[in-house]
This record gives C-alpha cells, structure tokens and sequence, in this order.
C-alpha cells in the first residue's frame, strides 16, 4: 500500500508542477484559486482515502477530491 501512497504524491507533485508552470501569465488572484484548488484537492483526497475500504475508499478519495478542489478554489479566490 506504500507504493500506492507513492504513486499518489508522485501524482499529485507532478500535476503541481505542471498547474503551477502555467502560472506564469496569471493574475495574483487566478495564481491563488489554483493553489487552493491544488492544496484542496489533495487534502480532500487525503481525508476521503481514510474513510470506507476497497472501491467505498477509492469513491471516498474521488468526491474528497473534488470537494476539496472546489472548496480550495472558493477560498484562494478570496485571498
């Protein structure tokens, strides 16, 4: 299971690094809503994957994942 938590983080960094490539014509408030989205996303995802087990898990981690996006989003948008 460390080498799907592995996998994941990997995951995670490098649509990171990709998202925050495309920064580089951004608004100082578009920068904020996708760090938002990007923090969001995976703390959401981290705190789904601890509910449920096998495909409940995995459903879990999806919708904390798109909460947590849109909710980060929300927040960085207003800083």
């Amino acid at each position: 299971s460390m080498n799907r938590i592995r996998i994941k983080s990997a995951a995670v960094a490098a649509a990171a690094a990709v998202a925050l490539a495309g920064c580089a014509n951004m608004t100082p408030q578009e920068k904020n809503r996708m760090t938002g989205q990007i923090v969001g996303g995976a703390t959401g995802a981290a705190l789904g994957s601890l509910f449920g087990g096998g495909s409940g898990r995995v459903i879990a981690t999806g919708v904390g994942a798109v909460l947590g996006t849109v909710v980060g989003g929300e927040i960085g948008s207003r800083q």
